[in-house]
């Protein structure tokens, strides 16, 4: 007899009540329990989900804040994760699956229920599950609550890039389990192991014209926290315009065949993705090696034609540096001749002077002569026999003319 295996799916949900019970029933049908968390709902959501309890469903719990009426609570999603890690980490469980109220999930065999493949899953050594998000649009405007939702509407788009990753199915372990800081899309514990081919995720976040307008522009948008949306989060609405049809061409969508589904995520599981990224990553490293060795071919070039250049600059300077060389030895040239003309000038400057001086000194001594004889001249004029011969002498220039 095989131990005991439980799976419990967590659904929060909001004014879901014309989806909620076909949700709730389809876990059910396939081996899952449900813990249910009602995060104020005003539209008898609650009510759908109650004949279940004690059949498939565990409890429902509320979460919306008690201080506020109900309804008018704003939608405090980390608030709801963080009492999901806890619940997990509190419940009797194999296995634990982070759900939303508008979505189904299938196995990725045919045949094989939800609680049966994740125990395969179990059996395999792996301890996570990540899940293929399709996302399932009204193409007319005809469902109406009661009708199945997954016969309604066939056709369906690949999640946006936001929600690509949905790793949101875990095995109970000792470990402690982060959901709220991906926004619950990507469970985080220590020792994770993702097995590598997804599940199938049918979301059916619309239902109809009536529906779209009133759950994104009156029960949503109205109640996301600003903390929230500043995180990045609650930005699927974001391009929705009140008045725009919320109904979707149906030649823009993919016809959802499941045998076709679960063939392209046998060929494109997890394993393959990582390998198509790795080659991926391989051959834009090649690329940019690529890249990198013509650009520097490119610089090498360009460094040549620069050294060429710089050479012919570099002659063309030498030459220019040469001629000048020439010309400054010429002008020394001509310096040191002019140099050699100051210095005999400066030799003839200086024979002059010293004659000067010779001739200088010669005047001096016959100034001194000169001075000698005027003054013995005077001594003689005024001796007495100069004067007593002064007629004598005086005769005497008569005779002779004077």
């Amino acid at each position: 007899m095989l131990p005991r295996f439980d799976v419990v799916a967590i659904i929060a949900a909001y004014n879901e009540a014309d989806i909620i019970e076909q949700v709730v029933n389809d876990l059910i049908r396939q081996g899952v329990h449900v813990y249910f968390l009602d995060d104020g709902s005003t539209d008898g959501t609650v009510e759908a989900v109650e004949p279940y309890v004690g059949n498939g469903v565990l409890c429902i719990d509320r979460v919306a804040d008690a201080d506020q009426p109900i309804g008018q609570a704003g939608f405090a999603w980390e608030r709801i994760l963080r009492r999901k890690q806890q619940l997990a980490a509190d419940l009797d469980a194999s296995w634990i699956i982070h759900h939303d109220a508008d979505e189904f999930r299938e196995s990725p065999w045919a045949g094989v229920s939800l609680h049966d493949a994740i125990r395969r899953v179990d059996a395999l050594g792996y301890n996570a599950i990540d899940f293929a998000s399709l996302d399932f649009w009204p193409v007319h405007d005809r469902f109406r609550p009661g009708d199945d939702v997954r016969d309604a509407f066939s056709f369906y788009s690949p999640r946006a890039p936001y929600d690509r990753v949905q790793i949101r199915c875990w095995k109970k372990t000792k470990a402690v389990v982060d959901l709220a800081s991906s926004g619950g899309h990507d469970v985080q514990f220590s020792g994770r192991n993702v097995f590598p081919l997804r599940f199938i995720l049918r979301h059916y976040p619309i239902r109809g014209q009536a529906h779209g307008e009133r759950k994104v522009f009156r029960e949503r948008r109205t109640r996301f926290l600003d903390a929230e949306r500043a995180r990045g989060w609650h930005v699927q609405y974001d391009g929705l315009q009140e008045g725009a049809s919320f109904i979707r061409d149906a030649s823009m969508l993919t016809a959802y065949d499941p045998d076709e589904v679960r063939l392209a995520l046998t060929l494109g599981h997890r394993g393959v993705e990582a390998l198509e990224s790795d080659l991926a990553g391989a051959r834009a490293k090649a690329d940019a090696v690529a890249q990198e060795r013509d650009a520097l071919r490119k610089q090498g070039e360009e460094l040549r034609q620069q050294l060429e250049a710089g050479a012919r600059e570099g002659e063309r300077r030498t030459q220019e540096l040469e001629a000048r060389a020439r010309e400054l030895a010429r002008a020394q040239a001509d310096r040191d001749a002019r140099s050699a003309d100051v210095v005999a000038l400066g030799n003839v400057v200086a024979e002059l002077r010293r004659v000067l001086a010779i001739r200088e000194n010669e005047s001096a001594n016959w100034r001194h002569t000169a001075e000698d004889r005027t003054c013995q001249l005077a001594g003689i004029h005024r001796s007495l026999s100069w004067r007593w011969t002064s007629p004598a002498r005086a005769a005497l220039r008569l005779l002779r003319g004077r």
